[in-house]
């Protein structure tokens, strides 16, 4: 596992697993994932763990994925094409990518999410592979790069999760939402002050931890059977076609071509130029 990306520790039956990118606010590349993936495969069958939390150094969760640096998520880095990509290849990285996110949503034992700070793009896939999430007041959620850059081929689960309304605003607006709205639509489970934060999930993790390890596999696999009967991996599928089509827009391209030219800072004071 690389150092820099994770930290994790052991309290009962409780693995509670930390974001260590706090300098980059937690940005996701693709070691950071594969760390994540290898933490979690390591308990999958270790009867001592019950519960998964998930948390993070410094005043982000995380932002989503990391545009800067080599260690892009997907074989093509858009930053070094001046955002030309080949269709056919992107269409299988965000397939495979799509593929991580649906080894994390089958992992048989409960994971809790811990959010302060901003939860943005990618960062709203993981929550949504996640069973449970507590936030601080201060979190705020949503996918800024909606306008310009792309779909997250999970969608968040938010047409499931918020209906459809909800879900075409927050797409179609790029808006960013308070740790209270996420609540209210049923994205968030409990919303509590950061002094509380650690507290509260402690409390939470422990209560799960009771239930024995079997039936909390089983109850977790009997709640997820009802999204994926109404087809959820399907759906999935398409989200991720969708999203390598989005990749050879326009928007995409000069997104990526002035990161190239000037650097992703240039690139998003130009967005925020544009958009807001």
């Amino acid at each position: 596992m690389s150092d820099s990306n994770l930290l994790s520790s052991r309290d009962g039956n409780i693995l509670t697993v930390t974001f260590n990118r706090e300098d980059k606010l937690n940005a996701m590349t693709r070691s950071f994932l594969a760390d994540l993936k290898a933490e979690l495969e390591a308990v999958r069958h270790d009867d001592a763990i019950s519960v998964v939390v998930l948390k993070a150094t410094g005043k982000a969760f995380t932002t989503g994925y990391d545009l800067q640096g080599g260690d892009w998520v997907l074989s093509q880095n858009p930053a070094e094409s001046g955002g030309r990509l080949d269709i056919a290849r992107d269409r299988e990285d965000i397939r495979e990518l799509l593929e991580y996110w649906w080894t994390i949503w089958k992992f048989p034992k409960p994971i809790i999410a811990q959010v302060q700070g901003l939860c943005l793009s990618g960062g709203g896939e993981l929550i949504a592979m996640c069973d449970l999430v507590v936030a601080a007041d201060s979190a705020r959620f949503g996918h800024p790069a909606s306008r310009d850059l792309g779909i997250p081929p999970t969608v968040f689960l938010w047409p499931m999760l918020i209906g459809m309304r909800k879900t075409r605003e927050f797409l179609y607006t790029a808006r960013l939402f308070s740790a209270t709205e996420a609540e209210r639509l049923g994205l968030v489970n409990r919303v509590v002050t950061p002094d509380q934060l650690d507290g509260t999930v402690n409390e939470l993790a422990q209560d799960v931890a009771r239930t024995p390890t079997a039936n909390l596999t089983l109850l977790k696999k009997a709640t997820s059977c009802f999204y994926e009967n109404m087809g959820l991996f399907a759906s999935g599928e398409q989200a991720a076609d969708l999203d390598a089509v989005f990749h050879q827009s326009e928007s995409f391209v000069s997104f990526f071509a002035t990161v190239a030219e000037r650097g992703v800072e240039a690139a998003l004071a130009e967005r925020r130029q544009r958009f807001g």
